[in-house]
């Protein structure tokens, strides 16, 4: 079965630094070479900070020279140089003890690196296809207002054994966009496109000494807020030949995703006290969300 696994992410920016080492598996000896680069991209008038991981064997299935990795070998020579980076968005998932509940983030993953001429426009794009897990959700702060939309989508892997979920973004200036992903309902098949929009800021704050005397507690910490703006869709999918996700291979996805909470979660717990039951899966539209 075809199903939409639409996935790819285009930043072009100036190399900022990279920390790839080359080491060797533990469990075979096998060569490989990881690590991150920052990327500083000028949009919309100010800059944004891209991360992106990097992972390649030194060899190939057919024990050839991997081309991936002799390129990323030659990343530090690229500091300082304007680089175009294609890869596709992760979802990394782990049981965190301290909250107690099962933990989600989405990363960036290159793939292929290149240099660029300097005249090249700065952009940070995406494009994502995949099945509607949570329909349009407000964000709101202390004060009520609306600073921001969420859509969840799901996306099966290329097995079809399992799926990861993925959260976009919708600024409540753009009411077009905001109508356009209201209209999504629960289990439907949906492509999207849009702008990457991670943007790093030092805030620093005072606190007083409250009752006591002399000079206040000044503390500073980083804010980074990772965006993944929608700017466009299409209508819902309903061709199997367009990789629309059947509601039977959707209610298997979402079982062995939550399946896979409970094996983190027994892991994270060294195999400590039962983990709830898993709840039968049922698609109706008048749900909101799947997970």
């Amino acid at each position: 079965m075809d199903l939409l696994r639409t996935n790819s992410i285009k930043v072009v920016g100036r190399l900022k630094s990279q920390d790839l080492k080359v080491g060797n598996r533990k469990d075979n000896g096998a060569g490989y070479i990881s690590g991150n680069a920052i990327i500083i991209s000028n949009l919309d008038g100010r800059d944004c900070e891209f991360e992106i991981s990097f992972y390649a064997a030194q060899k190939t299935k057919e024990g050839k020279d991997s081309q991936l990795f002799t390129s990323y070998s030659k990343m530090g020579e690229l500091v300082g140089k304007k680089i175009e980076v294609t890869g596709d968005i992760r979802e990394s998932r782990f049981f965190s003890k301290n909250a107690d509940q099962m933990v989600s983030s989405q990363k960036l993953n290159g793939r292929f690196v290149r240099g660029v001429a300097e005249s090249t426009p700065d952009e940070a794009s995406f494009e994502f296809g995949g099945f509607v897990v949570e329909t349009l959700k407000e964000k709101t702060n202390k004060d009520g207002d609306i600073y921001r939309y969420d859509l969840t989508l799901g996306q099966s892997n290329f097995s079809g054994t399992g799926m990861s979920r993925f959260v976009f973004h919708v600024r409540p200036e753009d009411i077009e966009i905001v109508k356009g992903v209201q209209s999504y309902g629960i289990g439907q098949t949906v492509g999207i496109n849009g702008d990457l929009r991670f943007i790093v800021s030092v805030v620093t704050s005072e606190r007083p000494n409250e009752g006591g005397f002399g000079e206040a507690v000044t503390r500073t910490f980083v804010n980074k807020q990772h965006n993944f703006f929608i700017m466009g869709g299409t209508a819902p999918i309903t061709s199997a030949e367009k990789g629309m996700y059947p509601g039977d291979v959707i209610k298997s996805l979402v079982s062995s995703y939550k399946a896979r909470d409970v094996e983190l979660m027994s892991s994270a717990k060294d195999g400590g006290s039962d983990m709830p039951a898993e709840k039968e899966t049922v698609v109706t539209n008048r749900q909101t969300s799947l997970i």
